[in-house]
């Protein structure tokens, strides 16, 4: 299991209690730099914090996950990205743990968009990136599109953003050359029996 010896670095009474405050599943991922992030399904309530967490992105940072220089999502984007309804549309959040509260500091979602195929998207606070948060966001991604038998996950990546395209490199991804010149089509097969557990 990829995440089992991350979890060794925060006590199981800690784990047990985020459990049980977020009322859905928790993974605890451990970060290059040591801190730990708490991955989960996103919910409705979080709609004011993942506002905050959007807000708080960097313009270039808002732009490459949202393709336009917004400044806060519309009351629709807010819905669509704390609303999940498996197996057809999952979004995750990355919460940070400790004594000052959680607070939202990436994000990743899925929505199908044909019988085995989802569209995704990735996004980490400017603070957070270059930690491995990304790719293990990802990862947790592709295991819930695994579950719901999806065969591909899909996306759009600006041509300038090349840390995210090495990163999905890293992770396995196709990059496939878009008739538009600013943009580059991705592709992540889904290996269902690289999840079994």
């Amino acid at each position: 299991m990829p995440h089992q010896s991350a979890l060794t670095h925060t006590s199981s009474t800690v784990r047990r209690a985020l459990i049980a405050r977020q009322g859905s599943p928790t993974r605890v991922v451990g970060l290059r730099d040591g801190r730990s992030i708490a991955l989960r399904v996103a919910r409705r309530e979080d709609a004011t914090a993942v506002q905050e967490f959007v807000c708080g992105l960097s313009e270039r940072s808002r732009r490459h996950r949202f393709f336009a220089p917004l400044r806060e999502l519309s009351p629709d984007q807010l819905d669509r990205l704390t609303r999940s309804r498996p197996p057809g549309h999952l979004a995750l959040v990355g919460e940070t743990i400790g004594s000052t509260g959680a607070r939202i500091v990436a994000m990743a979602q899925y929505a199908v968009c044909e019988p085995l195929d989802a569209e995704f998207a990735v996004v980490v606070d400017d603070a957070w990136q270059r930690q491995g948060l990304g790719i293990q966001l990802l990862r947790v991604l592709a295991e819930h599109a695994a579950r719901a038998g999806l065969a591909a996950l899909a996306g759009f990546v600006l041509a300038d953003n090349w840390p995210m395209l090495a990163l999905l490199t890293r992770l396995g991804c196709d990059l496939v050359t878009d008739p538009d010149p600013y943009v580059i089509r991705v592709i992540k097969r889904i290996d269902a029996n690289e999840f079994a557990v």
